[in-house]
């Protein structure tokens, strides 16, 4: 699921860019957007099965100043049941040509005092893009992701997808191969995302996964859990203003045979 978030995050992010990085990067034309975008907001998760209620509350700042290079700054606080754990993290964008950019980010959770573990200890990620000549509306791109709990629970992350562009749509196909530790043990999932609308006015997003989850639990008998997953999610930004909008999302999700979540959130955003 972190994977599946992580994507489709960046790829908004790269949304927010589009026009940016449909021109070359030496073009001295005016940012067709503000510069700076402050959010922040809360959101809740309920499980099934003995879940629980998840709820937090997340901020984060984008500088979009430059053409070349865009970083974003996050914070998470999450509790559930068992506990409360924060999450930071930088994220950024970068342009190295006309038709190649990189995304990357690194993020990382403060200790629990009572051991909960809500989000991984620390994670980094790369993905590299290609926007194919000569009308660059389809761009391919391969990523990968390093992460870890702490101990010998760890992971690793192949994410080959495509984006499209097509008028005030775009369409986004992820595909994640996932290793973890410990039992060195291989699943995949994926994801197919369609998002339409314009910077300044709105974006309306859904976004359709699935896929295996494998993984070993250290314990006093290791555990090895195989879960088969389904997911929908759905979004909406909209621009009141041109310094001001909101942001509602809700999902759902179905781990078949072990749980189901429901999910929604709520944010603000301002530009200036």
């Amino acid at each position: 699921m972190s994977a599946v978030r992580f994507a489709v995050i960046g790829w908004m992010v790269g949304e927010a860019l589009r026009a940016q990085t449909s021109a070359p990067v030496s073009d001295p034309a005016p940012l067709p957007y503000p510069p700076v975008r402050v959010e922040f907001g809360g959101y809740g998760e309920g499980f099934t099965n003995g879940g629980g209620w998840w709820r937090g509350a997340d901020a984060a700042i984008w500088l979009r100043k430059s053409r070349r290079f865009v970083p974003g700054f996050t914070f998470d606080n999450r509790t559930s049941e068992a506990g409360s754990q924060q999450y930071f993290s930088l994220f950024s964008y970068a342009n190295w040509s006309s038709s190649f950019y990189t995304t990357q980010g690194i993020s990382g959770s403060t200790h629990s005092a009572n051991g909960v573990t809500l989000f991984p200890r620390f994670r980094y990620d790369l993905k590299a893009w290609w926007k194919i000549p000569p009308r660059r509306g389809v761009i391919p791109g391969l990523g990968f992701t390093r992460f870890t709990f702490g101990g010998r629970n760890q992971g690793d992350i192949i994410n080959p997808g495509v984006l499209y562009y097509r008028g005030s749509f775009v369409v986004d196909t992820e595909g994640f191969l996932n290793r973890s530790q410990p039992g060195a043990l291989w699943s995949g999932s994926g994801l197919f995302a369609i998002q339409q609308g314009q910077e300044g006015k709105h974006w309306i997003a859904i976004t359709f996964g699935g896929g295996r989850q494998v993984y070993r639990a250290l314990s006093t008998v290791p555990l090895e859990a195989r879960l088969t997953s389904l997911s929908v999610d759905a979004s909406y930004r909209h621009w009141v203003s041109r310094n001001f909008g909101f942001v509602f999302a809700a999902g759902y999700q179905n781990s078949v045979h072990n749980y189901e979540r429901i999910s929604i959130s709520g944010h603000l955003f301002f530009e200036f």
